[in-house]
């Protein structure tokens, strides 16, 4: 069920922890790397076709938590919330008003708009860390990003090679926007190197009514059927595929189905194959996973615990790790701060972060610090991992 968000503005202010102080300008107040560090988070919060108020909920949560011990180097952290209407000029307006707040960094949202707002940020110099990559490969391109994984492309990709797993004759049923579209492109990439052939399915976006693209991809009798679309789509798509008698492979990005949307589909979802950003939130032997989920119920205990709200949770967590013992001033310091990361800093819930690498594992997603994904099934209506993760790109 959707939460209503903080505001109902476009754009909400909370601070976690204890209040700032009002009134004066900043000149009068305390010295720039002695208030707040001011974060954004730009993203899909809530829109008629694609919402993702859990990610809020993440970093709140994380927020919370820091904020309740110290904060970082004693500074509280301010979050502002910009919910892009899936518009992509909303998208600019945000980052617009990044700047204009003097915003430190933007932080964990889920956009397919970041090709619009990137621009607005590196001409500020603010950086964008462990963005969603939803909208494709320009988050992990852009000198200001430091994603924390292989984001949407990666799961793209790996989602393609699960599909190949099943056999040679594979579909990608894709929404028609933007972003869907190019993660059926990268699905295909994923499939073809793994030696199998992909046709790609159009449907409209928020289609109330599937069943002509569901039966146009089952003329095409494919061993496996890949999906890009909108998780309320993949919920559709899912239901009518098995109700018209398919029982061959469904493959998707695991952010595609949160825990209501499996319980929604109830045995249609049994064996769905998955590849995420992060491991999946029932990964309970891992103690950040137990973390997030403690601070995810302490926060909204009616939140989705899935695939995008773990990874804002572990972008906070590493933005904290990265800037102790940092002067933040400014979002210049702060990705001065990530220039100067030369350990691994352990994540648990993806790949160690190791900075950006001098010698990527892709050359078209440079920022990347290890192009990884990790796959997962559902089995007797749970997520299960399978196995670690791994590089999509390699054959």
């Amino acid at each position: 069920m959707k939460r209503r968000l903080f505001s109902t503005f476009a754009v909400s202010t909370l601070v976690l922890g204890s209040v700032a102080a009002c009134g004066g300008s900043e000149a009068d107040s305390a010295a720039a790397d002695e208030g707040p560090i001011k974060l954004m988070s730009i993203g899909s919060f809530e829109t008629p076709v694609f919402s993702t108020p859990q990610v809020e909920t993440a970093l709140r949560a994380k927020i919370a938590d820091i904020n309740g011990n110290g904060g970082i180097d004693g500074r509280e952290v301010e979050l502002t919330i910009c919910n892009d209407k899936f518009d992509p000029n909303e998208a600019t307006s945000c980052a617009q008003r990044a700047v204009s707040g003097g915003v430190h960094a933007v932080i964990g949202g889920a956009s397919p708009f970041s090709p619009q707002f990137l621009p607005v940020l590196e001409a500020a110099k603010i950086p964008l860390v462990a963005g969603s990559a939803s909208s494709g490969a320009a988050e992990l391109q852009s000198e200001i990003s430091f994603p924390v994984n292989a984001g949407a492309p990666g799961m793209s990709i790996g989602t393609g090679r699960l599909a190949a797993q099943a056999g040679s004759s594979t579909v990608v049923i894709a929404s028609d926007n933007e972003g869907s579209q190019t993660g059926a492109d990268l699905s295909i990439q994923g499939a073809e190197s793994a030696g199998a052939k992909m046709t790609k399915v159009t449907m409209k976006l928020g289609a109330p009514d599937v069943s002509a693209t569901v039966a146009r991809a089952l003329q095409l009798k494919p061993d496996a059927i890949a999906l890009q679309v909108v998780t309320e789509d993949a919920l559709k798509v899912v239901k009518s595929l098995r109700q018209s008698g398919y029982k061959g492979a469904i493959t998707a990005p695991g952010s595609l189905f949160p825990p209501a949307s499996l319980e929604a589909l109830g045995d249609f979802a049994e064996g769905v194959r998955m590849t995420s950003r992060v491991v999946p939130p029932t990964s309970t032997d891992i103690p950040q996973v137990k973390e997030f989920l403690a601070q995810m119920k302490k926060e909204d205990p009616k939140a989705q615990t899935d695939d995008l709200a773990l990874n804002a949770w572990t972008g906070m967590y590493l933005l904290a790790e990265v800037l102790k013992g940092h002067e933040i001033t400014d979002g210049a310091s702060v990705i001065a701060a990530f220039d100067a990361v030369d350990k691994p800093i352990e994540l648990g819930t993806a790949p160690d972060y190791t900075g950006v690498p001098a010698t990527p594992d892709s050359k078209t997603y440079p920022r990347v610090p290890e192009f990884a994904t990790v796959g997962s099934a559902v089995k007797d209506g749970k997520v299960v991992r399978e196995g670690d993760f791994f590089n999509p790109l390699e054959a």
